[in-house]
């Protein structure tokens, strides 16, 4: 396991916050000028800004945390020797998933740490996005100007991320499977990892 304990603690309080915004917001009733929002609308909310509060710790032990996955990991995007890795490694992964086969997990994959922080950027967006809108929306609920551009983008990255959420999961799965430990010492976030 390449991730320490506070590291998977986190990771599981983002997990389930996702899961219950994604599926609070097929629910609820959207506060409109001519009724106000319902329960549901209300803990969404609640729990929107209890995730910015978790996504800005995760951000911050991202830059301090210890172990073998630094922030870089997470963002190869902006280093050549970086992307360079990446794309060795899509390619071993594309090699292996020809002969229906996945390659071992001994090291931190360049692919998991790009997808990962593909995840935390759209996470975060969704946060940043729900609490201006929590904060900058009138009373009246009628939204109007860059309040509306900011509401149509925090529709689109929770489109985002049932995709990556449903991707991430089968991915965690299918490595599961395959008699990689990954998906249970992940969720495991009592036990202490070396």
């Amino acid at each position: 396991m390449f991730y320490d304990r506070f590291t998977r603690f986190l990771h599981l309080f983002l997990a389930l916050g996702v899961i219950a915004q994604l599926a609070l917001s097929e629910w609820m009733h959207h506060p409109r000028p001519t009724r106000a929002g319902d329960n549901l609308y209300e803990f969404h909310e609640y729990i929107g800004l209890s995730l910015m509060v978790i996504l800005i710790l995760h951000w911050l032990w991202s830059f301090v945390r210890p172990g073998r996955v630094p922030l870089s990991q997470l963002f190869p995007w902006f280093s050549r020797v970086r992307m360079a890795d990446l794309i060795t490694d899509v390619k071993l992964y594309l090699s292996h998933l020809i002969r229906l086969k996945l390659p071992g997990t001994k090291e931190p994959s360049p692919l998991a740490g790009a997808i990962q922080g593909a995840g935390l950027v759209v996470a975060t967006g969704m946060a940043v996005s729900g609490t201006v809108i929590y904060f900058a929306v009138p009373e009246t609920w009628v939204i109007e100007g860059w309040v509306r551009r900011v509401f149509q983008i925090h529709e689109l990255l929770a489109n985002l991320m049932w995709a990556y959420l449903i991707l991430h999961a089968a991915a965690a799965i299918t490595h599961q499977l395959f008699g990689h430990e990954g998906l249970f010492p992940m969720l495991a976030f009592w036990r202490r990892m070396d």
